[in-house]
C-alpha cells in the first residue's frame, strides 16, 4: 500500500510518518505535499492507494483538490483540527477522518480500516455526496452502508429510525427499510440539527412527519406513515419543546 501525506504543517506530516513506520512498516509513504497544487501533482505521479488529507490548506481545501478528479481511485482519510461544517459533511458521507489532536490508537485504527477497504468502487458515490452537501451548505444527503449496498438518501425522506441492539433501521418515504450496523446514538448526534427528535432509547423521529402528540399511556407520536412511536418520560419535555418550535 502507498500513502500520500498532505498537510500544510511539517509537524503533523512527521507525526504521520513516525506512526506509519512504527505500526505499519510494510506501508510506503510515496510522497508528501503541503498544499492543494502539490497534492494534485503527487496524486497524478504516484497513484497512491490512500491519501491522508488535511482539510484546510493555504491555497484551498480538501474539496477543491477532490473536485479536480473526474474519478477518485484512492481512499481518503480526512484530517481536521476543529469541529466545523466540513466535518459534518464528512460524517454524513460515511467517509473516514481524524480530528486533531488524535491519538496513536485512533491513527492506527484509521489506517487499518483503510487497509480493509482497498476496494474503491463506492468511493466516488461517497465523494459526490460529500461535495453536494458541502456546496449546499446544509446536510441534505446521507450515505448508508449495508452489508450488500451503499445507499444515498435525502435526509428529509427519512421518516424515523429504530434501534435494534447494535443495528439501526431507517424507515424511508416510499422505500423499503434499510438496516445498517451502527447504533442509534451515532445517528442521533449526526441528525440532531436537521429536524430529528429523539423520543425514546430506541426511536429517532423526523419532525416533518409528526401528525400528533398523544398524552395518554405515557406519551406517543403518530406519524404520517401510520406508525406510532413511544415517548419516554425522560425525553418528554424535550420532545414537546421541539414540537412547539416547528
Amino acid at each position: 500500500m502507498k500513502i500520500l501525506i498532505v498537510d500544510d504543517e511539517l509537524s503533523p506530516r512527521e507525526q504521520s510518518k513516525r506512526l506509519l513506520a512504527e505500526f505499519f512498516p510494510e506501508i510506503t509513504v510515496c510522497a508528501e505535499a503541503e498544499n492543494v497544487s502539490k497534492a494534485y501533482e503527487a496524486i497524478l505521479i504516484h497513484q497512491p492507494d490512500v491519501v491522508l488529507l488535511d482539510v484546510d490548506m493555504p491555497d484551498g481545501n480538501a474539496f477543491d483538490l477532490l473536485k479536480r478528479f473526474p474519478q477518485i481511485n484512492f481512499n481518503v482519510i480526512f484530517i481536521t483540527a476543529y469541529e466545523k461544517y466540513a466535518l459534518q459533511a464528512i460524517k454524513f458521507s460515511a467517509l473516514d477522518y481524524l480530528l486533531k489532536p488524535y491519538t496513536s490508537g485512533e491513527f492506527v485504527e484509521a489506517i487499518r480500516k483503510a487497509q480493509r477497504e482497498e476496494d474503491t468502487s463506492d468511493t466516488n458515490l461517497k465523494f459526490n455526496t460529500l461535495l453536494q452537501n458541502f456546496q449546499n451548505q446544509q446536510q441534505t444527503k446521507i450515505v448508508l452502508r449495508t452489508s450488500e449496498s451503499i445507499h444515498v438518501i435525502q435526509t428529509d425522506e427519512i421518516i424515523r429510525l429504530q434501534a435494534d441492539g447494535a443495528y439501526t433501521t431507517f424507515h424511508i418515504f416510499n422505500r423499503k427499510p434499510i438496516v445498517v450496523s451502527k447504533n442509534l446514538k451515532e445517528y442521533d448526534v449526526l441528525l440532531e440539527k436537521t429536524g430529528f427528535i429523539r423520543t425514546h432509547q430506541s426511536h429517532l423521529v423526523n419532525s416533518k412527519y409528526v401528525e400528533c402528540y398523544h398524552k395518554a399511556d405515557g406519551g406517543s407520536l403518530s406519524l404520517t406513515d401510520r406508525s406510532n412511536v413511544p415517548v419516554a418520560t425522560r425525553f418528554k419535555e424535550k420532545v414537546i419543546r421541539q414540537l412547539e418550535q416547528i
